[in-house]
């Protein structure tokens, strides 16, 4: 055993967690060479090299699935699969560039009408900055857990001493004149063509029954009025939302990603979201100069968490401060 290294060493030598290399073991990533009479894992010197790739590419970005299948590529030296796969990663580094370069653009706009103050602010310029104090109206969409996440953008609010009331999406209702409030709109009530009126400042999209073009449309209801005032947030870990933000019409608005897999964490870093272990979560960008680290209060369950981190972005993109955030 004098060559083999113990998880701890194994663990410090590629840079990633022993929990880490217990969950790649579990998914078939990368298992230990062998075990002790005592139960500890136990590594070879050889498994280095394909450690580090795995690392390489979670760095990069990658869900676990996806590292699963690149490794497998890259063993078999398919270079074919390889770029493709980095092609398609880098056409998305360059859409987030651009959209960060145009929400660059709107700010320092806003920032020169204020210094002069020569003229009024548009419309667009106005909604921003009314966006910072929480004068707007949120939308919570999806399919599951809608109004847990209504409940705690309202505890949020409540924190920041803001009464803010939760309405539920009805065919004929009438959108109240004064915000903040928050509206609960099922996927199966986008049918409606009422929505079309309802122009959000703050879209939550939680999960998608399924992708296609007809779903699609019903989504794109809400964003009739988009612009770089408009805020989305969407849950990177459901592929229908991932797929549904890629379409240009919601490119426009201002987005960020919610996620409980770490996997994703460089990716949120640099478009902005939030990212859960479980236990704690970081906060990116929302306009903050630094990343934001905390720890739950208490032990919740997957659907009160996946509601928690999603109400953080939507609350985290109207400016709210660290102190008023309910995370017990």
């Amino acid at each position: 055993m004098k060559n083999w290294l113990t998880i701890g060493q194994f663990s410090k030598a590629i840079g990633v967690s022993a929990k880490a290399l217990r969950l790649y073991e579990k998914m078939g990533l990368l298992r230990s060479h062998t075990r002790g009479e005592n139960g500890y894992r136990y590594y070879d010197d050889s498994q280095l090299a394909l450690a580090k790739r795995l690392k390489e590419f979670k760095d990069l970005g990658f869900s676990l699935a996806e590292i699963k299948s690149l490794l497998q590529s890259d063993h078999a030296l398919d270079s074919k699969k390889l770029k493709i796969t980095m092609r398609t990663r880098l056409d998305l580094i360059n859409q987030e560039a651009e959209l960060l370069k145009e929400q660059k653009k709107q700010i320092e706009t806003i920032l020169s009408s204020i210094e002069k103050k020569s003229e009024p602010l548009k419309a667009d310029e106005r909604r921003v900055i009314m966006s910072l104090y929480g004068k707007v109206s949120i939308v919570v969409t999806g399919v599951d857990g809608l109004e847990k996440t209504a409940e705690y953008i309202q505890k949020h609010f409540r924190n920041a001493h803001q009464d803010v009331p939760i309405l539920q999406w009805k065919e004929n209702m009438d959108l109240p004149v004064e915000k903040p409030y928050v509206l609960v709109v099922s996927e199966k009530e986008l049918h409606s063509d009422n929505v079309l009126k309802i122009h959000p400042d703050v879209v939550v999209i939680k999960s998608l029954s399924t992708y296609s073009e007809e779903i699609e449309k019903l989504y794109l209801k809400l964003f009739s009025g988009v612009g770089p005032h408009v805020n989305t947030v969407i849950n990177a870990d459901d592929r229908a939302a991932v797929a549904l933000v890629a379409h240009p019409t919601i490119k426009k608005s201002r987005y960020f990603y919610f996620s409980k897999n770490r996997a994703l964490e460089k990716q949120i870093k640099n478009i902005g979201g939030i990212v859960s272990d479980g236990e704690e979560f970081e906060i990116y960008s929302f306009n903050m100069k630094s990343r934001v680290h905390l720890k739950f209060g208490r032990i919740l369950s997957f659907d009160e968490e996946v509601a928690l981190i999603s109400s953080l972005g939507a609350v985290m993109t109207v400016g709210l401060e660290q102190e008023q955030l309910q995370i017990s």
